[in-house]
């Protein structure tokens, strides 16, 4: 090494040296321990996590409380209550809100009364009038569409393949198959037809569409096979009857009638005359019998 390297090495250290004399450190530890407290920390490994071992009984005991909750959430999604009248018979169902409907003979209605609360939804088959309290939306569902309301009172016949909806009250929408649908206002009528079409027009006498709740029967140029078809209903009885043509019946009848009085009552209307089979079976004929 040269002289004069020497000299500057030996220059940078004094300088250095004489640097660090006059600053004060900050510390109150020596710089070996320091270093010691420093090598402390990074040999300390991190604190491995705590595993909670659940007792099995424990394990078992949640699962079954589990079960139990997801049983009663499908009670109450899918228990449903069904409501029948037979033949012969009239009914009022009342509604888990307080909304009724008056059944026809030959009807059924069914609901999930659990799950009401979040969703008033009734399957119909047959011929109602409800009367719906206000309130969350109130749909009727049937095979041919469905009809939905806030609060209204309506009537609906949904028999084979016809589906009528007259409004009474309020308003009604009706929704097809399809997806057509219409608002309904009182006095409005609705037929749904087999392609999903939907029909409107004003129904002037929209209280003969619901006298059969007095058990009064009206037909404004009704087919006859129809007309025959809710006497059976109402008596819970059996009619033959072989039509050679088209018959149209205009009229009415009240179920407080014995079925001849009906019968009679009808088969005159068309020169008609009926025989009785047995107790629960009758026959209309075209000419009178020798």
């Amino acid at each position: 090494m040269s002289e004069k390297k020497k000299h500057t090495e030996q220059d940078l250290n004094k300088k250095v040296s004489s640097f660090f004399d006059k600053v004060d450190t900050p510390y109150e530890k020596s710089k070996e321990e320091v270093w010691e407290l420093m090598a402390e920390q990074l040999e300390k490994q991190p604190a491995r996590p705590k595993t909670v071992w659940l007792n099995p009984r424990t394990v078992t005991a949640i699962a079954a409380t589990l079960l139990v909750l997801l049983g009663l959430l499908s009670v109450m999604r899918f228990y449903t209550q069904t409501i029948t009248a037979p033949k012969g018979h009239h009914l009022v169902a009342q509604l888990p809100d307080g909304s009724t409907v008056d059944l026809n003979a030959d009807t059924k209605l069914s609901y999930h009364p659990y799950w009401w609360q979040f969703a008033r939804i009734v399957n119909f088959e047959g011929e109602g009038f409800f009367k719906v309290k206000k309130g969350k939306k109130f749909q009727v569902i049937s095979k041919a569409g469905r009809t939905v309301v806030l609060g209204t009172s309506f009537n609906i016949y949904n028999r084979g393949k016809s589906y009528k909806v007259t409004c009474i009250t309020g308003r009604v929408k009706v929704v097809s198959n399809t997806r057509e649908e219409v608002i309904l206002s009182p006095d409005y009528h609705a037929e749904v037809s087999e392609d999903g079409n939907i029909r409107v027009y004003r129904q002037y006498a929209s209280q003969q569409v619901t006298s059969w709740v007095n058990n009064m029967f009206t037909f404004t140029s009704a087919p006859l096979p129809e007309v025959l078809k809710e006497i059976e209903r109402q008596y819970n009885v059996t009619i033959i009857f072989h039509a050679t043509e088209d018959y149209f019946y205009t009229g009415f009848f009240a179920r407080n009638k014995q079925v001849e009085e009906v019968l009679d009552l009808l088969a005159k209307t068309f020169g008609f005359t009926f025989v009785k089979r047995s107790d629960s079976e009758y026959e209309i004929i075209q000419t009178v019998p020798e």
